[in-house]
């Protein structure tokens, strides 16, 4: 496993930052970086499942080990689901490997009205290019939809 880390400073105070990572409404805005129509079902909560996932490719689910408002999320990647988000097999060398990777949001508060958002993916290697890809990409939409 390795461990990427991608951060971003935002304009805005941290529980503003925190609402809107956790936003049904704008996931789609910032999610676009993996893929056009992302969405998720599930809670966000210690305990809670959410599935992210696409209508034609599928996506994940995952388990939040912890959930600290404001602060700081750690979801755990317990099953591939369909665009459906049905649990799906797992047919392949790569989604086993994605299986039991780690997602870790930070919520660093810089100064009164500044976030540092810092994203920790502890993965296998294969997925870092896509990662170094996608993250900085997501991070950049995330902040125009949090400064809009």
């Amino acid at each position: 496993m390795k461990t990427l880390t991608y951060s971003i400073t935002i304009n805005k105070p941290r529980d503003f930052v925190f609402e809107k990572i956790t936003d049904k409404a704008v996931y789609p805005d910032w999610a676009k970086a993996w893929g056009d129509g992302m969405t998720y079902e599930g809670e966000w909560r210690k305990g809670g499942n959410i599935s992210f996932f696409d209508h034609s490719q599928g996506g994940t689910k995952v388990v939040f080990e912890e959930l600290i408002p404001n602060e700081y999320i750690k979801a755990k990647h317990i099953a591939m689901v369909s665009p459906q988000n049905e649990e799906v097999e797992l047919t392949d060398d790569m989604m086993r490997k994605w299986i039991g990777s780690l997602e870790e949001y930070r919520f660093h508060k810089e100064r009164e009205a500044i976030t540092k958002l810092e994203i920790i993916m502890t993965v296998d290697e294969s997925f870092q290019e896509m990662f170094d890809n996608a993250w900085p990409k997501a991070l950049k939409y995330f902040k125009g939809v949090c400064e809009s």
